[in-house]
């Protein structure tokens, strides 16, 4: 089992495990380190969901009415009345969801939580054999994306959970190096974007009906292969 395959598991079902997986994420920090990330926030959204419908008694004959009230009223249903109550529930429910998301998840800006994501996979980096264009188009196709030739050898492929949805997370290596690509096919940038952070140094770019952050810890020419994988990675 690979990182892309452990990790939609995971994100499908964070509580799930089998001979397999258990043995991946016993070899892979990264992989355990996002089961262990999938465990709370599954735990936090059904904490938020978990909301009460209160009981309630109702009168059981047709023409219970209570002592001493002047002007019977019209009966409801229980039905009725029940699905009301349900109705409130789950839109309380929604509201705190939302309110547990948008607290529970870091609103930092692109650029910061592209440079944070990095420390979940410090192995990329150090991949220097390239990979087939099976192995690649597999992590691109599950993001509607796909590859055209003319990127340099890609080492290093995954699919990585980030900002709240899976994306490609590619190494390519440059002649000065390797630089990572991440394609984010929901996020949006108006320009070319330079940034510099904790070591690294990057660019964040247009690219078809998304972005592109392209980043490096040495001295390779990340707005050159920035320009490359624009015009190389497609969407479908």
């Amino acid at each position: 089992m690979n990182c892309s395959d452990a990790r939609f598991r995971l994100a499908a079902e964070p509580s799930a495990r089998d001979a397999a997986l258990d043995a991946h994420l016993q070899s892979c920090a990264a992989c355990s380190a996002y089961a262990q990330d999938m465990l709370e926030l599954d735990g936090r959204l059904r904490a938020a969901l978990a909301v009460p419908v209160p009981h309630i008694d109702l009168p059981s004959g047709p023409h219970a009415v209570a002592s001493g009230a002047a002007t019977p009223l019209p009966r409801r249903r229980p039905g009725s009345v029940a699905r009301r109550f349900a109705l409130a529930a789950s839109v309380a429910g929604v509201a705190i969801l939302a309110g547990l998301l948008w607290i529970g998840v870091p609103r930092e800006s692109l650029a910061g939580a592209v440079v944070a994501h990095m420390a979940h996979e410090p192995d990329a980096w150090h991949a220097s054999v390239p990979l087939g264009d099976t192995a690649v188009s597999e992590v691109l196709t599950r993001s509607g994306v796909r590859l055209d030739p003319g990127m340099p050898g890609v080492t290093y492929a995954r699919s990585c959970w980030f900002r709240g949805r899976h994306v490609p997370h590619l190494v390519v290596q440059s002649p000065s190096g390797p630089v990572t690509i991440l394609v984010l096919p929901h996020e949006h940038v108006e320009a070319n974007t330079a940034f510099e952070d904790a070591g690294y140094r990057g660019v964040l770019v247009p690219a078809g009906r998304g972005a592109l952050a392209v980043l490096t810890r040495d001295a390779s020419d990340v707005e050159a292969v920035a320009a490359l994988a624009q015009r190389a990675i497609r969407y479908d």
